[in-house]
């Protein structure tokens, strides 16, 4: 996930942590040990050990070589949408893609008690949607559309990093609709005759949805690019806070007090 968004998130979390009350809520999910150190290591690991394999160590990263890219080389199904690069759509479906990411602070209208819970298993769910993503872009090297518009309109930034070949699957598809999946299915199961229920959802997965277009229309993804990562995405984002509604018996849990934190461990 981009440097920028992550500290964005982090930076509103916080804020809405200080000053969001919450009332009272039902006790849905729970964080264990074993489950959640096993959600974080592999988050970590995939994020971490795509962090060294592609930036560090520029494994299978591809040079930029200028000859030219035909149209016929890419399947028909992907041929129809291929646009050329966009800078506006680009900057465009970053704006949307934080404005996804930061949704999730809808659940600070649950009890404190389920702040921490709620924070960690997104964490998670970031964590692992994310380095899924790069997973697979490390290993499938797709050139980007842009690159077959024949337009000279080129990102000169992703032509010296290597991103011009890491085009499936979208990144900023993935992280959106793993936000998304996760606000509307935590949120449900926290509320589940809330009126807001619908336009959280519908909202969440409009921005997802928006990011998504903007990205095939900036040039940056083929369609089945975002429709990969929208799978991935949402994928992640439901199973993630599943798994938490297993661990019910062994419950470890952060509650915000009047004097500080309490930290509470039940098995």
């Amino acid at each position: 996930m981009n440097k920028k968004i992550a500290c964005i998130f982090f930076l509103v979390f916080a804020v809405f942590s200080l000053f969001a009350e919450g009332p009272e809520s039902k006790k849905v999910f729970a964080l264990d040990p074993l489950t959640d150190g096993l959600l974080l290591g592999t988050g970590i690991l995939l994020t971490g050990g795509n962090l060294i394999l592609s930036d560090m160590m520029e494994i299978n990263r591809k040079k930029y070589e200028e000859h030219p890219y035909s149209k016929s080389e890419v399947n028909a199904f992907d041929r129809k949408f291929i646009q050329p690069y966009s800078k506006i759509h680009d900057g465009a479906a970053d704006f949307l893609l934080i404005a996804s990411a930061v949704t999730p602070v809808a659940l600070l209208s649950t009890d404190k008690e389920e702040w921490f819970t709620n924070g960690v298993m997104y964490i998670e769910t970031l964590l692992i949607a994310n380095g899924l993503k790069e997973t697979l872009k490390l290993a499938v090297n797709r050139t980007r559309p842009y690159m077959y518009s024949g337009s000279d309109n080129l990102p000169e930034s992703d032509l010296n990093d290597g991103e011009w070949a890491k085009s499936f699957p979208s990144g900023h598809t993935t992280i959106a609709f793993a936000s998304a999946t996760f606000l509307t299915y935590t949120f449900c199961r926290y509320f589940p005759d809330s009126p807001w229920r619908i336009p959280l959802s519908i909202g969440s997965y409009a921005l997802a949805t928006g990011v998504a277009a903007l990205r095939v229309s900036s040039g940056s993804h083929f369609l089945s690019d975002v429709l990969v990562g929208a799978a991935i995405g949402s994928a992640v984002g439901f199973l993630v806070p599943f798994l938490h509604t297993l661990n019910t018996k062994n419950d470890m849990s952060v509650a915000v007090t009047g004097n500080g934190l309490s930290f509470t461990v039940k098995f």
